[in-house]
């Protein structure tokens, strides 16, 4: 059941610390999204495309990061 923690950044083709910050971005990108998604239930006129924006993001990141 539990691998070793080397086992899976490996696995994407990067190092333990490059996996650590990458998902550190990710969780910022996704903690801010929250809080916009929220204030835009509230106040449909703001953040109008930041979901999309956020998912565009992250979609990039993971392509530019991904194996050869």
């Amino acid at each position: 059941m539990f691998t070793s923690i080397f086992e899976h950044p490996q696995n994407v083709c990067l190092t333990y610390y490059e996996h650590y910050k990458l998902s550190m971005k990710f969780s910022y990108y996704l903690a801010t999204a929250s809080i916009k998604a929220f204030i835009h239930a509230i106040f449909p006129f703001m953040f109008i495309t930041s979901t999309s924006d956020t998912t565009n993001l992250i979609i990039n990141e993971l392509k530019i990061n991904k194996c050869n």
